[in-house]
């Protein structure tokens, strides 16, 4: 593809996206599973590709970064990757089994994560997933503090957050299931995402009771520092000093994570992630801001009522 249709691309990514209408979205390149070639199968190993052609361009052009490098998957990679598959929510296996289109592990990625929806010759919707290998390697509470450290400007050992969900899962665990989330999100229409583009009518949709559209919460839930600052570095970072009144804020919320808080999309898939986490693997998420070497700050996922008013969803996700 010419450079010039992917600076369009990249353009495309940014917010300027949803100011075209659905079939305006529908046309563009990436969003048909011709983009990305093969064919389509519903077993869970053929859906991992190289990565190569379009899709390293677009993810490459996507993070501005052209140094990521496919991972080929061992033997033994392909036996955890299928076994936490099989930990999966049935309804988040069958639909991943029947609507993403490739899978593909990538070296040199800062996130755990990225998933993108697309159309075949039917409209119908798939998915495409890019995973961060290093997620195989690293526990859900390094991963997890890892990824909650990268919004601040500066943090050590007498100064971070730190996180207490497992030492014995593998953060892929967590990824998977957020990743498989999007997908449910995505072909199921869970969260009001499609309504972000142009020329869609606004729902009565549930998330609206506490979103004023996909990355700001309504009011009553909101917080002028979640504008400020991005996470694993992309964008901007904010001070340290932050860090106590963004957890204290956090247990006034329905979010489950801050990451949550940032856009619909994630607040679900953080929501659905953790819910499971704590129904099959009897796992909490705590956070604990440390300033100076003491604590400042707690925050429990499992002490957070708030959280409870998506259980009916999550109940309905788990059947």
């Amino acid at each position: 593809m010419k450079k010039s249709i992917w600076i369009i691309v990249l353009l495309l990514f940014s917010s300027l996206l949803f100011s075209l209408t659905i079939d305006e979205v529908k046309a563009l390149p990436y969003k048909k599973t011709s983009f990305y070639g093969g064919s389509f199968s519903q077993n869970l190993l053929e859906k991992v590709r190289p990565l190569e052609g379009n899709a390293k361009q677009l993810l490459s052009d996507y993070d501005n970064y052209y140094e990521y490098k496919n991972h080929e998957l061992t033997a033994q990679e392909k036996d955890f990757f299928t076994e936490y598959f099989s930990y999966l929510p049935q309804k988040f296996q069958d639909c991943f089994l029947d609507h993403v289109d490739a899978v593909y592990f990538v070296e040199g990625v800062r996130y755990g994560g990225l998933t993108d929806f697309m159309y075949d010759e039917n409209q119908n919707t798939h998915c495409v997933i890019y995973f961060n290998i290093d997620t195989f390697n690293y526990n859900l509470d390094d991963w997890l503090e890892l990824r909650d450290n990268s919004i601040f400007k500066k943090t050590d050992n007498n100064n971070k957050i730190k996180v207490e969900c497992s030492r014995e899962w593998r953060a892929f665990l967590h990824t998977l299931i957020h990743e498989s989330a999007h997908v449910y999100d995505f072909v199921n229409k869970v969260t009001p995402y499609l309504e972000s583009f142009d020329g869609i009518p606004r729902t009565n949709n549930v998330y609206y009771q506490y979103w004023q559209n996909k990355v700001q919460p309504v009011k009553k839930y909101d917080n002028k520092l979640l504008s400020q600052f991005s996470y694993y570095y992309f964008g901007k970072q904010i001070s340290f000093s932050k860090a106590k009144p963004l957890v204290e804020y956090l247990s006034t919320t329905p979010f489950s994570t801050l990451y949550g808080a940032k856009n619909f999309m994630d607040d679900f898939a953080e929501t659905v992630t953790f819910y499971y986490l704590q129904k099959a693997f009897g796992l909490d998420y705590k956070i604990t801001c440390i300033q100076k070497g003491k604590v400042k700050a707690t925050y429990s996922l499992s002490a957070n009522k708030n959280v409870s008013v998506w259980n009916e969803l999550c109940k309905q996700i788990m059947e």
